[in-house]
């Protein structure tokens, strides 16, 4: 007999004249799998089934007992959702299924205010209508507010330093120096060389030590006071003595900053950090050659005054290069130390007593950028030094300047 040969899989799987040998005789198709999210889904309600079949009614939310609340909330949530009532409803032989459907809008109306604790416990939620209410009420424990609260000493606060014009030449001297390796930084070792007036490098940020913020005759706390301590991005903090130290120790940067010798001989002469000049008042005279000021330069009555927290010389360094000096080479006429002087209080009284001298023009750059130079005042060197003397007295408000002769007054 002559063998046919298949020409599709399904000759194959057919067998018949294509399977002489009958090698698929007894094979038999496999039973298709249930899914297993339709199984988790049938399963979950033959736990419902065996409850009704064990106990003779269907699990109630009411009830003391943990597991049937959570079999009757499960219930719910077959009977509001049809596709998973579909998958079950051959297993629902007790008509479990065979309620009214409940209302979405009824338990969203009763959650949609539920903003609280308390909120949920003043609820009519079923799952706590058996719960004990003694466990709600505290006893046998005194109120306390927040004022009466005992803090750990160890906590310190961070703040923004209201007087850090007082330590921001301190940082660009201490800067500098490191720059120019005149003064050394070593590795952090002991809190004993924590003092105050001393500088370190905490999480890269140069820190100085301004004083103790709290006096007082307990040993232990002599031994640990609290300190004032500034960093260089103008944020102070109160810190514990051993905290900064433990700080400065587990920081693998923590670096002491040694003082040098200039500093040393204050320290033992009595003189801190307070006792420096925070900055200057200084007077300068311009060599400008602009056809508008030829006249006010000759006069020399063309003067600029203003106030650094670095030395002159330093501001002054690119003056040719800068609209803010004319530029032009300037001349120092005079500088006056100052000691806790708020820089911006002293502009504004500068600007402000010689509001009518300022030089009140409009030039343009070499870059063809027109400017107003701001600080720049038409009067002679001796009323300007007279007027940054008054500043730095602080008597400056019992003098005016006359308008006529522009020269300084004082007011009777």
């Amino acid at each position: 007999m002559e063998r046919k040969a298949p020409t599709c899989l399904d000759d194959i799987l057919n067998g018949g004249a294509f399977d002489s040998l009958g090698l698929l005789a007894d094979v038999q198709p496999a039973k298709p799998k249930t899914a297993p999210a339709q199984s988790k889904v049938r399963s979950a309600f033959q736990e419902i089934v065996d409850f009704r079949t064990k106990n003779g009614r269907a699990p109630e939310l009411k009830a003391s007992n943990l597991s049937e609340k959570m079999l009757a909330a499960r219930l719910m949530s077959y009977r509001n959702n049809p596709v998973n009532a579909a998958q079950v409803k051959d297993l629902d032989c007790y008509g479990l299924l065979n309620v009214e459907r409940v209302k979405v809008t009824e338990t969203t109306d009763a959650t949609s205010s539920v903003g609280s604790l308390d909120d949920i416990l003043n609820s009519s939620n079923p799952l706590l209508d058996d719960v004990d209410p003694s466990i709600l009420k505290i006893q046998h424990v005194s109120k306390q507010s927040a004022e009466d609260r005992v803090w750990p000493d160890e906590i310190a606060s961070r703040k923004p330093c209201e007087d850090f014009y007082n330590f921001e030449k301190l940082f660009q001297d201490t800067q500098r120096d490191i720059i120019n390796r005149k003064i050394e930084v070593t590795r952090f070792k002991s809190e004993k060389q924590v003092e105050v007036g001393d500088f370190f490098i905490l999480s890269g940020l140069i820190c100085f030590v301004d004083s103790i913020i709290e006096d007082t005759k307990e040993t232990s706390a002599r031994e640990n006071p609290r300190l004032r301590v500034i960093f260089e991005n103008g944020i102070e903090t109160n810190i514990l003595k051993r905290s900064l130290a433990r700080a400065l120790y587990k920081d693998p940067n923590g670096r002491r900053i040694v003082p040098d010798a200039e500093a040393v001989t204050r320290k033992l002469q009595g003189l801190s950090h307070k006792d420096k000049a925070t900055g200057c008042i200084y007077i300068l005279a311009s060599e400008t050659k602009a056809p508008a000021l030829v006249n006010l330069k000759l006069q020399g009555r063309l003067v600029k005054i203003g106030y650094s927290s670095q030395a002159v010389e330093e501001r002054i360094k690119n003056a040719e290069n800068d609209p803010t000096y004319l530029e032009a080479p300037v001349k120092i006429l005079a500088s006056l130390d100052c000691y806790n002087l708020n820089p911006q209080k002293v502009e504004h009284l500068i600007h402000a007593f010689l509001a009518k001298q300022r030089l009140n023009m409009t030039l343009i750059s070499s870059k063809g950028v027109a400017y107003k130079p701001t600080e720049w005042f038409m009067v002679d060197r001796d009323t300007a030094i007279a007027v940054a003397e008054h500043i730095v007295a602080g008597d400056i408000m019992n003098y005016r300047m006359d308008n006529t002769t522009g020269r300084i007054k004082r007011v009777r």
